[in-house]
């Protein structure tokens, strides 16, 4: 039988060690023992609210961006049509909102 080496290099058993990533495993053990305390004092009916509450708040974004890259697309559209329906060699110097003016 053959024996593996499983010792770490020496530069990452004593980051591994260090002070401050045993305080930063620690937080972390504690933040999550924390969440998993505050979850055991809420009923199960509250999160299953609150789960549905979160999707529902994502969707009523969903639908709002949807709804305005709607809007920005039938504006772009009718703005490509309206250039498409133009039909002389420069921009038009008649219309409901233009006018024509000579310079001398």
């Amino acid at each position: 039988m053959v024996k593996v080496n499983q010792e770490k290099p020496e530069s990452e058993s004593q980051s591994e060690s260090s002070p401050l990533h045993e305080f930063v495993d620690h937080q972390r053990k504690a933040a999550d023992e924390a969440m998993k305390a505050m979850g055991a004092l809420l009923p199960p009916e509250f999160r299953t609210h609150g789960k549905t509450a979160r999707e529902e708040f994502l969707l009523s974004f969903k639908v709002l961006i949807e709804g305005a890259a709607s809007a920005v697309d039938r504006e772009l559209n009718r703005a490509q049509a309206h250039k498409g329906s133009d039909s002389g060699s420069g921009p038009s110097t008649t219309g409901k909102s233009k006018v024509k003016v000579e310079v001398s």
